[in-house]
């Protein structure tokens, strides 16, 4: 197949971005991966705790790409919408990879104790930040997601007294049951059945805890699983000095383009932009990722 010289951008270095790449690469196109990181990986890198993951093979697959003469990287680069219809006066086509970073937090306003799960995981990650064992003593993350998992469990390393709490029970919990046995073994408190109705706060606004609403489950909704009820009357109050709310991400294409939506066959509504990963699907796995980036590079190549 000829390329005809043909220049691709890729919008996020992450699974689905760099797997892409790779794949193009193969076949004669040139690539420029551009991604708001100071490296390669996405959410493996921002999100994933290294307890969980090495991260040593994405050095691996940094190393293999640097030497791919095709792909150059931009890092520290964040693609806002005018560099956007910049990428796309300037290449044949576009891929977007960003992810799915935009945080449910349902009205509820962060701060002062109260934190979203990936903006925890960031500020642990990359920055290091151990000083929450200093300000914080009793934390609740609120979620039953892989998210939620790892929050708790980064939590527990630094601070002695973790609870989760999810809307469920244990049987429709989304997290991988390997990490909820981990994470008990390691102390930390399950509340099923449970869900957030208050943030408490003292007068300087600090968060104190958590009003709490107890659930029964009824017919299964969209999911497949059977939706949480409240029950009436049944409100109790829970400390805690920091509360993470792991409550899922969503997609947010308009940070690219006002008039960006997906189509189909990883294509979208703007002639030669394509998506992948999670910023296609939603949030899933790495496995997801890579294959989605493999699927896309062939579309890209079919005209």
């Amino acid at each position: 197949m000829s390329t005809g010289g043909k220049k691709i951008a890729v919008i996020g270095a992450g699974p689905a971005g760099y797997t892409a790449a790779q794949e193009l690469s193969k076949n004669g196109y040139t690539v420029d991966i551009y991604d708001k990181e100071k490296r390669l990986g996405g959410a493996i890198y921002t999100g994933i705790p290294e307890y969980r993951m090495s991260k040593v093979f994405l050095d691996k697959v940094f190393a293999s790409m640097k030497e791919d003469k095709n792909i150059t990287f931009h890092f520290n680069t964040k693609i806002d919408c005018e560099k956007f219809e910049g990428l796309r006066k300037n290449y044949d086509k576009v891929l977007v990879a960003t992810g799915a970073q935009i945080e449910n937090t349902y009205g509820f306003e962060p701060g002062n104790g109260l934190y979203a799960g990936l903006t925890l995981l960031y500020d642990l990650n990359i920055h290091g930040n151990h000083e929450y064992y200093k300000k914080y003593k009793k934390a609740m993350v609120w979620g039953g997601g892989n998210v939620a998992m790892d929050c708790a469990r980064s939590l527990v390393r630094i601070i002695d007294d973790v609870s989760v709490v999810y809307r469920r029970s244990e049987e429709e919990i989304t997290a991988n049951k390997s990490e909820i046995r981990d994470a008990r073994n390691e102390n930390v408190k399950f509340n099923f059945l449970c869900n957030v109705k208050r943030v408490l706060r003292d007068d300087s606004g600090a968060v104190t805890g958590a009003q709490l609403i107890r659930q029964e489950l009824g017919e299964p909704d969209a999911s497949g699983r059977r939706s949480p009820q409240s029950v009436p009357g049944s409100e109790f109050n829970i400390d805690a000095d920091i509360i993470v709310m792991a409550i899922g991400q969503k997609v947010d294409l308009s940070e690219l383009a006002e008039d960006l939506k997906i189509t189909e066959n990883y294509r979208t509504t703007l002639e030669n932009v394509f998506i992948a990963g999670d910023a296609h699907v939603g949030p899933a796995t790495i496995g997801k990722a890579l294959m989605e980036g493999r699927a896309v590079a062939a579309e890209m190549q079919k005209d």
